[in-house]
């Protein structure tokens, strides 16, 4: 059969065979078609227009991806999810070890994966992307990609993540003067370095949660054909604690004062350092601030709101990148809740106080009434596993001296709002900082400096982890803080 695909102005012809799952087939030829729910029919971000021809599963002329199956010879046409990504930190090191040559620095978030060329010599970024994580088509989360590998996918989101890279570093190569990449250094969430390795996740996805590794690996890039000479998983310190957030720790210089550190993606990861010890903590924020689970929801990237307002008694938004609004990211959901909440749309339960059950931001993107529920769920699981981590390290929230906000949410973020709606706690709002990408910031520095891979080692080996599934101080302000208001 013959299967014409339309993404933007592109057409391709496919040959395939009758009954082929048509999102596990567009996946096959490298399409980024978004699959939130890991293909389970319930998110309908993977919605394709069907132009000509059959595709069993379609209704009114759309069908869902990950539900319909080839039929006959068919047309259609797909709506890639496309963007960048948060590549900058506000965080500066230019200290190395003097080494010849060129690295690359890989971040690899759920969403996205930030990739950075840097002079080994000099410390100096000679050029820099970001680009969204192709695995998203196997699911929005760390869990829904567990589960994708658990049915026989794990060889698939491997060579996801590899394919991308070796892209990243043909690019790279062509601007390095002898063509060689020296080193190669990555983190990312314990699961996606486990991804990246080919190691099983399945202990990751069940209790007592455990990791196949968390220590640095090292290893020759012909191992997984890719064009470095050498390789660097920088350490993680559990299976739902990664290496992005310990190399944070470092590069932010947590242990200098009393201060915490949270990259707020579809985990919470905190650390927190106090008289001279480390703590951490992670909570399942879900990837409601991935602008996945949200109706209308897309991550930071270019077409996303990450503003919303009101000026002159009208709605009013900004768009990362600028153009048309695509959908909204979890900073824009942030905004919109609170204004909703100012405005009495919604009351201090979250549910909507008229028969309306949308709050309408453009003629497209909307909030409804399951998104704030699952926001819910999200803000009061950072704010409480903050709570939790400083109670557990004996101390009070107004002790702390500085909060740093990592991560693509944090950059955009409007702070007062995000006291406003129960995303941090009220005493700490004079102190947060945001400090953008830390995770490549770090892994840059661990491309030049040898010293920071074993400060790192250092933080995930001592570092008291508080499992807040079983934390007494966890579950309580867990559910208080699920409504809005004092």
């Amino acid at each position: 059969m013959q299967l014409r695909v339309l993404s933007g102005t592109d057409v391709r012809t496919y040959s395939c065979e009758g009954g082929e799952n048509l999102l596990t087939f567009l996946q096959g030829k490298g399409y980024a078609i978004a699959a939130n729910c890991g293909g389970n029919g319930k998110c309908g971000k993977c919605k394709v227009r069907v132009l000509e021809g059959g595709v069993e599963g379609q209704e009114n002329g759309y069908a869902y991806a990950c539900l319909a199956h080839i039929s006959r010879d068919a047309y259609v046409e797909v709506f890639e999810t496309k963007g960048s990504g948060l590549t900058r930190s506000f965080v500066q090191d230019s200290k190395t070890d003097g080494e010849e040559g060129y690295g690359v620095a890989l971040d690899i978030g759920t969403t996205t994966l930030a990739y950075s060329l840097v002079n080994l010599k000099t410390g100096e970024e000679t050029d820099r992307f970001g680009v969204l994580n192709h695995q998203g088509a196997y699911g929005a989360d760390v869990l829904s990609r567990i589960a994708a590998a658990d049915q026989g996918k794990a060889q698939s989101l491997q060579e996801s993540i590899l394919s991308q890279t070796r892209e990243a570093l043909s690019r790279f190569r062509a601007k390095i003067p002898d063509g060689r990449v020296r080193r190669l250094t990555v983190c990312g969430n314990t699961t996606m370095l486990h991804f990246f390795m080919g190691a099983d996740v399945s202990g990751i996805g069940r209790y007592p949660f455990t990791a196949s590794f968390l220590d640095t690996q090292r290893f020759s890039g012909t191992q997984l054909n890719l064009e470095a000479e050498e390789v660097v998983l920088l350490p993680s310190l559990s299976a739902y604690f990664g290496a992005d957030a310990v190399i944070g720790g470092v590069v932010v210089n947590l242990r200098k004062e009393t201060s915490l550190l949270a990259d707020i993606g579809t985990n919470g990861e905190m650390l927190l350092h106090v008289n001279k010890k480390m703590y951490a903590a992670s909570t399942a924020a879900g990837p409601c601030f991935e602008g996945a689970n949200i109706e209308c929801g897309i991550g930071g990237v270019n077409g996303a709101i990450d503003s919303v307002f009101e000026r002159d008694g009208k709605i009013c938004y900004t768009v990362i990148g600028g153009g048309k609004a695509e959908g909204i990211c979890g900073a824009g959901l942030v905004d919109a809740v609170a204004l909703m909440l100012k405005k009495g749309i919604i009351d201090e339960t979250g549910a909507f106080t008229a028969q309306e059950q949308r709050f309408y931001i453009s003629d497209e993107i909307y909030i409804s009434q399951a998104d704030i529920r699952n926001f819910q769920l999200a803000k009061s699981a950072i704010c409480a596993g903050m709570r939790a981590l400083i109670s557990a390290a004996g101390i009070q929230a107004h002790e702390l001296k500085r909060v740093y906000i990592a991560g693509g949410l944090g950059f955009y973020l409007n702070f007062r709002n995000a006291v406003a709606v129960g995303l941090f706690p009220p005493e700490l709002e004079s102190k947060l900082t945001v400090v953008g990408n830390t995770a490549l910031a770090g892994a840059k520095q661990c491309l030049c400096r040898r010293d920071t891979i074993s400060q790192a080692e250092k933080i995930a080996r001592e570092t008291e982890y508080l499992d807040l599934a079983t934390s007494d101080v966890f579950m309580d302000p867990y559910v208080e803080n699920m409504y809005f208001g004092e």
